[in-house]
C-alpha cells in the first residue's frame, strides 16, 4: 500500500478509537464492559499518537515524558492521609455536585447517576480532586480503585472489600438520631435495594428513582417513602 495512504488509515483508526472513547465519556452508565472499554481506549489513544508523531521529536518528547511523569507520580508512596473532617468536606461538596442530575440506572456521571452510582462518584471526585491538589498519588490510586472496583448498595452495606463499616441499624431515618452520625455516613435500606448519604443538617442526598432525580431531603420526611423503612447506617473507612 501506498505509504501516504497507509498513514491516512493509521489516523482514520486513531480517529475512530477517539471517538468511541468519547461517546463512552457522553454514557452516563459505568459498567464493567464500559470500564474496561474506557482504560483500554485510553492506552490505545495514548500510545497509538506516540506512534503517529514518532517522526516530529518535539511531540516525541512530549508525550513521552508526560508518560514517564504520570507513571512517576502514580508510582510515588501514599503520603499522610488527610484529617476525616477534611475529606468529609470535600466529600459533601463532591456529592452535592451532582444535585439535580437525572436518574440513571447504572450511572455514575453528571449525564445520569443512580443512587449508589452517586455515594461512588462523590467520594471518587473528593479523593481525587484532593489526590492532584495535595500531589497525594496514594489518594488518587484510592480513587481508581474506586472507580474500578464497583458495588451496589447492598455491597456497600454489607462492607464490600472493606470499603465501609457497619455503625447500626435504626427503625428509620426518621426515627433516627442523628447525633450519632457524620456527613458522609450512608444510609442502606435492609434489603440494600438503595442507598443515600448524609451531608449534615438532617439532610440527606440521594438519586431517587421515584423522583428521577437527584434530591436533598431533610429529615423527617412524612413524603418520601425511603425514610420510613429500616436502614443500616455505614460510614465509608476512610472517614473514620
Amino acid at each position: 500500500m501506498n505509504p501516504l495512504k497507509t498513514r491516512r488509515v493509521q489516523w482514520l483508526l486513531w480517529l475512530s478509537a477517539l471517538g468511541f472513547l468519547v461517546a463512552l465519556a457522553l454514557f452516563p452508565g459505568s459498567y464493567g464492559i464500559t470500564r474496561l472499554a474506557t482504560l483500554t481506549l485510553t492506552v490505545v489513544i495514548w500510545f497509538g499518537l506516540i506512534a503517529l508523531v514518532w517522526q516530529r521529536r518535539p511531540l516525541r518528547f512530549l508525550l513521552l515524558g508526560s508518560t514517564v511523569l504520570l507513571t512517576a507520580f502514580l508510582a510515588l508512596p501514599a503520603r499522610r492521609v488527610p484529617p476525616a473532617e477534611v475529606l468529609r468536606g470535600d466529600n459533601v461538596a463532591g456529592l452535592q455536585r451532582y444535585n439535580s442530575v437525572t436518574y440513571y440506572w447504572g450511572g455514575e456521571s453528571s449525564r445520569g447517576v443512580d443512587c449508589s452510582g452517586l455515594v461512588r462518584r462523590g467520594l471518587i471526585d473528593a479523593l481525587f480532586r484532593r489526590g492532584v491538589r495535595t500531589f497525594d498519588a496514594g489518594l488518587v490510586r484510592r480513587a481508581i480503585s474506586l472507580w474500578w472496583h464497583d458495588c451496589s448498595a447492598k455491597a456497600l452495606g454489607e462492607q464490600y472489600r472493606g470499603l465501609t463499616v457497619r455503625l447500626f441499624d435504626t427503625p428509620s431515618l426518621n426515627a433516627l438520631d442523628h447525633s450519632k452520625i457524620l456527613p458522609g455516613d450512608l444510609g442502606v435500606t435492609s434489603d440494600g435495594v438503595h442507598i443515600m448519604a448524609y451531608i449534615g443538617d438532617r439532610r440527606w442526598i440521594e438519586a431517587d428513582p421515584g423522583v428521577g432525580r437527584v434530591i436533598t431531603v431533610t429529615a423527617p420526611s412524612t413524603d418520601n417513602p425511603w425514610f420510613d423503612g429500616p436502614m443500616k447506617v455505614v460510614r465509608w473507612s476512610i472517614l473514620r
